[in-house]
């Protein structure tokens, strides 16, 4: 009986993990849903980029709250330098453990860049657009695991 219940617990686990595909290159998870923060810097940029990679985007619950295995995404952008300044950009996508960002959320996916041309302002936005779509070239595409077990 207790082999039954926990072969129970750890296949309905199983449908809610999310597991990268090597052999495309593409990311399966349940809904493809990813909490943001749509009022942070190049916030229309990002979404563009994460719809083209076939996540759904929902806004923070009331207070920047979570559901508990939600995805949520965390970018870091840091301008350095004296007059033209690089962008150093880091995007994660995590897993909630509970209703808080905490920094021993799971870690989904992760892409790193610093853009450093081309110099055509002193703030350095043009470098920063430009990285955040070199970021999600290291992301995978989004696939719904609930459309692909409907379609066998």
């Amino acid at each position: 009986m207790i082999w039954l219940l926990s072969l129970f617990i750890f296949s309905a686990h199983a449908q809610n993990t999310a597991v990268i595909n090597s052999d495309d290159f593409s990311f399966t998870h349940p809904t493809c849903l990813v909490r943001f923060d749509n009022s942070q810097e190049f916030a229309n940029k990002i979404s563009v980029n994460l719809k083209d990679k076939g996540f759904k985007l929902q806004d923070y619950i009331e207070g920047e709250k979570l559901n508990p295995e939600d995805m949520y995404l965390s970018l870091t952008i840091k301008r350095e330098g004296w007059f033209f300044k690089d962008c150093e950009l880091d995007l994660k996508i995590m897993e909630a453990k509970s209703s808080k960002r905490l920094s021993t959320d799971r870690t989904l996916l992760e892409s790193k860049t610093v853009r450093a041309y081309p110099r055509v302002t002193f703030s350095g936005d043009e470098r920063c657009t430009r990285g955040i779509d070199d970021l999600f070239i290291d992301i995978p595409k989004c696939t719904s695991g609930a459309l692909l077990n409907s379609d066998k």
